[in-house]
């Protein structure tokens, strides 16, 4: 089998691994898609949006492109030799999918779909055993593999849980959500501790492109708002109202929030796929100047 079609069988796998997360999703339950405490008879309620098809096309084609870029450029990394990788690593596509989605359409990452890929990344676990770790050296210890992975897991979610709170001291509001706490558990897992790095770089870097363009957004609207309600008849009236109305608004359709789970996906993905890639770029820029960690 040449690499060119060992590439293009992977990439085929990897679009059709988008589809069971459309089905799964509308089929989940109302709860697992809303905030703790969720009364469906309130009279607030806002029920959850589900998956259009559309939204899978588009999972299908991204996943298609970027693990037939890695097959065919890495082809002994990410390859059927490496079964176990390759099947933990496209188990977990349909998680990853509706946590992305689920995250930015209802700012909800169901807790039951972080523990199920927390579970399917006990296979990377396997996988440092059978097909080996390019970080790991094969004579190490076994609690190696297993403290490069738990320990990532312990200090992303621990980290970020750090800033949040951090954060929220600074600002007197929620900054980071406990769901992208959680989600770092099975990330981490999945990436390892120098992985870790790369990921988390990758998620803040992202994020910050996309948080950009939302800031001037917001600062055009919050402008606008101001010139109507000095433009009212009744300004007072005008600015009780417009609080009045962001009071109201449920938190999964605030215009100023930006969900910071698919970002820790995005990393996430990536890492796992250009694997190789971020093993040369730590040993030649990174290891250098810090010495191995």
């Amino acid at each position: 089998m040449t690499d060119f079609t060992q590439a293009l069988i992977l990439a085929l796998i990897a679009a059709v691994m988008a589809v069971p997360a459309f089905f799964i999703f509308n089929k989940m339950p109302e709860a697992w898609l809303q905030d703790y405490g969720f009364d469906p008879n309130a009279d607030n309620v806002r029920w959850s949006k589900r998956l259009k098809p559309y939204h899978i096309a588009i999972f299908a084609v991204i996943y298609a492109v970027v693990v037939f870029i890695s097959a065919y450029f890495y082809p002994n990394f990410l390859c059927f030799k490496h079964i176990l990788r390759i099947t933990a690593l496209f188990l977990a596509l349909p998680g990853f999918t509706i946590i992305v989605m689920s995250d930015s359409l209802n700012r909800i990452i169901p807790d039951h779909i972080i523990v199920l890929n927390t579970v399917l990344a006990l296979l990377y676990f396997a996988s440092d055993f059978v097909d080996g770790n390019i970080w790991i050296a094969s004579e190490a210890p076994w609690y190696t593999y297993v403290l490069n992975r738990v320990g990532a897991a312990l200090l992303g979610a621990g980290g970020l849980f750090l800033i949040g709170f951090i954060s929220s001291m600074i600002a007197k509001t929620e900054a980071m959500g406990m769901g992208d706490v959680k989600l770092l558990v099975p990330c981490g897992l999945l990436c390892g501790l120098r992985g870790l790095i790369f990921m988390v770089f990758i998620a803040f870097i992202t994020a910050a492109v996309v948080a950009i363009p939302l800031l001037f957004r917001k600062r055009r609207r919050i402008a606008r708002e101001e010139r109507e309600i000095r433009e009212s008849p009744d300004p007072a009236k005008a600015r009780k109202i417009l609080a009045k109305k962001k009071r109201e608004m449920h938190f999964a359709d605030d215009p100023d929030y930006l969900a910071f789970g698919p970002f820790l996906v995005l990393g996430t993905v990536l890492f796992l796929l250009y694997e190789p890639y971020f093993f040369d770029l730590f040993n030649t820029y990174i290891a250098p100047r810090f010495g191995s960690i």
